[in-house]
């Protein structure tokens, strides 16, 4: 006897499906996951989601995990910030590595210089903001986010 399964595939973007099907896992519900034509997909019927409450915390909420896709064979990098998630490839994530790592050098900079302009040279804390302005110009080219990507 073969078994037959009516119903829409709706393709979300592969973070979603991932993070679904962990939880769906976790909950030993394994006879939710059918191979079609295009693949696996995961059978929803009787399955409600809801989404979490936030938790509280004293500051930013982050987890940071690897994994192995299932598809490629490949390590990725899952990071969670306050609930949001997102997964890359090693590349992806040694690149946001250097992106923190400057943005974190940057900030330090900015703490310094802005301490060193009202309390050294005594400038108003406004004036000082509107230095800082011009310091970052110099030191990434533009006043706002240096890395968008």
């Amino acid at each position: 006897m073969r078994s037959t399964h009516t119903y829409a595939v709706l393709e979300v973007p592969r973070t979603v499906y991932a993070a679904v099907r962990a939880l769906l896992a976790a909950a030993s519900c394994d006879h939710a996951f059918h191979t079609n034509a295009d693949g696996e997909v995961i059978d929803m019927h009787g399955i409600a989601l809801r989404a979490l409450e936030p938790r509280p915390t004293s500051g930013d909420s982050i987890e940071v995990g690897s994994l192995l896709s299932r598809a490629t064979k490949e390590g990725r990098v899952e990071f969670v910030l306050n609930g949001e998630l997102a997964q890359m490839d090693l590349a992806k994530a040694r690149e946001v590595v250097g992106i923190l790592q400057g943005a974190i050098e940057a900030a330090a900079t900015d703490q310094m210089l802005f301490q060193f302009l009202t309390q050294t040279v005594g400038l108003s804390e406004d004036a000082a903001g509107r230095a800082l302005l011009d310091f970052r110009e110099l030191r990434q080219g533009a006043r706002g986010v240096v890395h968008p990507s």
